[in-house]
This record gives C-alpha cells, structure tokens and sequence, in this order.
C-alpha cells in the first residue's frame, strides 16, 4: 500500500510538471543550414522566374559575373556559400528594369544597367547589394511568413512584386552590402553611384523618379562606408572587366 501511494503520488508529479512545462523551443538554424532551408523553399520562384524572363546567353560573360558574385560572397563569414550564379536579363519590359535576388543563389542583372556601368566597382556594388537581400532573407522572410504560402503563387512582376524593398530592407541590404564590397577589395564608393546614376535598377518602380527615395539610398550608402578606412589599391578596371565591357557591346538587343 505505502508502494502504491508513493507511486500515486509520483504520477501526480510528472502529470503537473508536464502540464506546467514551456512550449518546445524552436531549433535556431545556423546560417549553412538557414541557406538550405530559404534555398530548398525558394526553388520553385527561381526556377519561374527563369521560364519567365530571356537571359543574354554568353557564357563568358556569366562566368566573369558569377566569379564576381562569388568573391564578394566570400567576403561574408554569415553567407557560406561555394558558388554565387549571376546572370544577365533582357529588359524592354518595365517589369524587367531591375535586378532580381533569390536564396540559392540565383542574382540576376538587367542588361541596361550593365550598359551603364563605367567602373568595377559599380558592377560590383549592384551584385553586393542584392547579396545583402539574400543575406538579411529580406525575400525569405516575404514569402514564408504565411507558413505554408507556395511560394510559386507570390507575385515577381508589376505593382505588387514581393521585389517592392522599403526603406529598412534596402538600408539593411546598402549596409551589408557596402562591407561585401569593402573586403572584397573594391571601392566602395560604387554603392552610392549606382543609386545617383542607375538608381531605376535597384529603386522601387513606384517611387524610382521620387528623388527623396533616391537621396535616402545614397544616404544610406554614404553612412555605411563613413566607418571604414579607405581601401589600398582597390579595384577600378582590371583587364578581366575590360573584356567583359567590350564582349558585353556586342551583344545584341535594347535595354
């Protein structure tokens, strides 16, 4: 009896402390791991966005890009990632008049702003800023926070593009990317210029002819660097972006 009384009593116990114990705590993924998962979900919108758009196919010219993409990833002890794959889009369509980011990772450039690029640098900071996109899971977190929202049935194009950045993303993605930049080895210099001279690429198309949105960005991107020392011998034109500026003039078709 006294047993069974001890064991009684003993139930009693573990029933209240399962009863009175915290909810499970959600694992906090590492960042290689975070990568997996934004990249697996996303594969479905990269893999449209691909049917949907005509990419410029010169292999040389992705593979001077992507190597770009990958040195400037490589900058970032929070974005472990081997291999970054940036490609060119035709853009005559408005829709198309901006670069693309997707967890995988995937970055595509209009091919109106590779027109326009004078410098290195500047090529370098459009990819830079749409890896602090990435980084800071700005399209991740759009698309997955209805828990169980397909990502295919998100819109890409027109007024309500899941691309439409605010101001804390995009400060947030000047930010990380003007440290890409900076470590990589480029002048980082190149944020500010591509708001002030390509800004309709990486601005909003509601507000990319508001100039008050322009300011802010080059504010941005001005506050980011005010903290870093000047960079030794950076990197302005090298004989490889040269190429990629000639071979890129040949290519065929309006922006």
């Amino acid at each position: 009896m006294y047993l069974n009384l001890r064991l009684s009593i003993r139930m009693v116990v573990l029933l209240l402390l399962a009863g009175c114990s915290s909810p499970q705590v959600t694992k906090v993924l590492s960042p290689v791991e975070q990568i997996a998962v934004d990249s697996e979900r996303a594969a479905g919108l990269a893999n449209d966005f691909r049917k949907k758009v005509r990419f410029v196919r010169v292999p040389r010219l992705e593979r001077f890009l992507s190597r770009m993409g990958t040195r400037l990833a490589g900058a970032s002890r929070d974005f472990p990632l081997e291999r970054v794959e940036v490609k060119i889009h035709y853009d005559s369509s408005p829709d198309l008049r901006r670069a693309f980011s997707f967890p995988g990772t995937l970055v595509s450039l209009p091919l109106g702003f590779l027109r326009q690029v004078d410098y290195e640098n500047e090529l370098a900071a459009g990819i830079a800023y749409e890896l602090g996109h990435v980084i800071n899971r700005h399209l991740a977190n759009r698309i997955f926070s209805g828990g169980d929202q397909n990502p295919n049935q998100v819109a890409m194009f027109g007024d309500s593009s899941v691309f439409e950045w605010d101001r804390d993303e995009r400060a947030r993605s000047i930010k990380v990317g003007t440290e890409l930049l900076y470590y990589a080895g480029y002048d980082v210099r190149g944020m500010a210029s591509i708001f002030q001279r390509n800004h309709r690429f990486f601005g909003n198309p509601d507000t990319d002819s508001n100039q008050k949105e322009v300011e802010f960005n080059v504010r941005e991107a001005q506050r980011s660097r005010s903290g870093l020392l000047p960079p030794v011998k950076p990197i302005v034109r090298s004989s490889e972006f040269i190429q990629f500026k000639r071979e890129l003039g040949r290519v065929q078709g309006s922006e």
